[in-house]
């Protein structure tokens, strides 16, 4: 439950924070998370695909959902942002599937409540000087190192799982 608290925290932090540079950009945001929510559902194994298809369909698709030029605009402007999150998050979401069906809450809590700290860190360094090009990139930190703290973590995951024994013939 606190591993999913901290991630809601940081996709909270990362809408508040993009509230701030005004209405299109929330907007915008808004549209381009519309795209890695969706991606979730099929990152585990498609995550380069699916970064492509965002890439490069990606204008055609924040058309879609919404008509307003300038959130348009401002969209496809931080189009490359979303496509690189869903791109570099594939290794977080494996690592969340191998630490779930682990049932090792106490590493994914403790790799959420990192990975949060190192966001909020990127933001404080990045967002005042470059806007929301900066809370994009902190964003991407953010997924990246949720990846690091569980990867930290995975060695005594693999530690603790018995090997497989085959019989002999």
């Amino acid at each position: 439950m606190v591993r999913t608290v901290f991630l809601m925290l940081g996709f909270a932090w990362f809408t508040n924070q993009g509230a701030r540079y005004g209405n299109v950009t929330l907007a915008a945001n808004h549209v381009l998370l519309q795209l890695v929510s969706l991606s979730a559902f099929f990152l585990d194994g498609f995550a380069a695909v699916l970064a492509a298809t965002i890439w490069l369909a990606g204008e055609a698709v924040v058309a879609a959902l919404t008509d307003l030029e300038a959130v348009r605009a401002t969209a496809l402007a931080q189009l490359p942002f979303a496509a690189a999150y869903v791109l570099l998050s594939f290794p977080a979401f494996q690592l969340d599937g191998a630490f779930i069906g682990a049932t090792r809450t106490r590493a994914m809590r403790d790799a959420a409540i990192l990975s949060f700290a190192a966001f909020l860190a990127a933001w404080w360094l990045l967002a005042l000087e470059h806007g929301n090009r900066g809370l994009w990139i902190a964003f991407i930190l953010y997924v990246l190192a949720r990846a690091a703290a569980l990867g930290v973590y995975f060695p005594g995951l693999r530690a603790a799982i018995p090997e497989r024994r085959t019989r002999a013939a």
